[in-house]
């Protein structure tokens, strides 16, 4: 970790981690695509491959929990409060210029090339355009994702208004806790305490048609995975000695070979419950390289490439079913399959990386110079 006598904080390591976790999320989307096009994949006979979606998207919910309550609790030492307006002023222009611009393109910009609409999705797209829009606007596409299936090419907006759900209240959390730790341990027992209920409700209910979708909602706000990444936050900015256990050079490893042994364990995909181990062990991982000095993941390619992972987050699911679209007239994957999907991994992971750059270098980092303005305590590279 660095910090600069001007109240800058850089975690080394974590922009490494961000990209990988960005790469999970792009491999399995592919095959998922794959599969819509009806091309050999491996979606549903791999449970890695499966998984590794939904794996990217607990690590980024337990790294926004671990880097914003840190950032709180730093600045609240600092300051002795929280400017909670500034906040919301940070997350507005790191979040929203992005979120609103995919937003635009799915909505009503990529629906107008029939070329690479996913024939399962378009029709209920169409059905409830007006509702899933409201939604969208309003910051809730995950309450959109709960009621109808997924908008075509946008699906993945969803963990964006999980995050920024979670964003409207844990300042407030924050700077009103004189006991974080407590509040943070009987977050998490609520909610945990609360899904059970709503699987239990699942006896009498499931027949409703309001029901399901509760169960979705819940099963997708992962708040207690953040409220996780809280806790590690603050027994970090205590120096707390359990850190040091954690500053083994093998932790990382041996935490992922953990997390992976956990799929092949459960029956079918990642379930309710096991996603708090999962969480935790990749707390654990996060300390751990922030901690170490893990010269693989302190690396300006990775680096750099961690920096527009927003960027790859938000654009790759647009970019998988062009490439393949554009592929399928020059290749064939029927005859070709090894070449096909190495041309189509090359491509989709070179498009997406350079549109993200360009995205960041010419559109975020507008919205992000503005953002320092707001801040006290400043996060990344000075």
């Amino acid at each position: 970790m660095q910090i600069s006598q001007t109240k800058n904080i850089f975690f080394e390591g974590l922009n490494s981690l961000r990209f990988f976790a960005a790469l999970a999320v792009i491999i399995t989307h592919v095959e998922l695509i794959k599969n819509s096009f009806k091309i050999q994949n491996c979606w549903s006979s791999s449970k890695i491959v499966f998984n590794l979606g939904g794996l990217g998207v607990y690590f980024f919910f337990v790294l926004s929990g671990f880097l914003i309550t840190y950032l709180l609790i730093i600045e609240k030492q600092k300051t002795g409060t929280i400017a909670v307006k500034n906040f919301y002023i940070r997350r507005i222009l790191r979040i929203w210029p992005l979120y609103f611009f995919v937003l635009a393109l799915g909505f009503f910009v990529l629906p107008n090339f029939n070329q690479i609409n996913i024939s399962y999705l378009t029709s209920p797209f169409n059905q409830n355009f007006n509702l899933n829009l409201i939604l969208f606007l309003l910051m809730l596409p995950n309450l959109a994702f709960s009621m109808f299936p997924a908008v075509p090419h946008i699906g993945q907006l969803w963990s964006i208004g999980v995050e920024e759900q979670f964003y409207i209240a844990w300042p407030l959390i924050v700077k009103n806790s004189k006991k974080l730790l407590n509040v943070l341990i009987a977050i998490i027992v609520f909610l945990i305490a609360l899904k059970i209920i709503i699987l239990f409700l699942g006896k009498n209910y499931s027949n409703t048609n309001w029901y399901p979708v509760i169960k979705k909602l819940t099963a997708m706000s992962k708040f207690e995975s953040m409220a996780i990444g809280g806790i590690g936050a603050y027994y970090f900015s205590l120096n707390h000695k359990i850190i040091e256990f954690l500053k083994s050079p093998f932790l990382s490893l041996a935490a992922l070979a953990t997390i992976l042994l956990i799929i092949y364990l459960i029956p079918d995909k990642l379930q309710d419950g096991q996603h708090l181990i999962i969480s935790v062990l990749f707390l654990a991982i996060i300390i751990n390289v922030i901690s170490s000095n893990i010269k693989l993941l302190r690396n300006n390619v990775f680096d750099w490439l961690g920096k527009i992972s927003y960027g790859i987050y938000m654009y790759h699911l647009m970019i998988i079913p062009i490439v393949i679209v554009i592929l399928t007239n020059v290749i064939s994957p029927t005859d070709n399959i090894i070449v096909f999907n190495f041309l189509l991994y090359s491509l989709t992971i070179f498009i997406t990386i350079f549109v993200s750059w360009l995205s960041y270098q010419f559109f975020e980092s507008k919205f992000i110079d503005l953002k320092s303005k707001f801040a006290i305590i400043h996060s990344g590279k000075k």
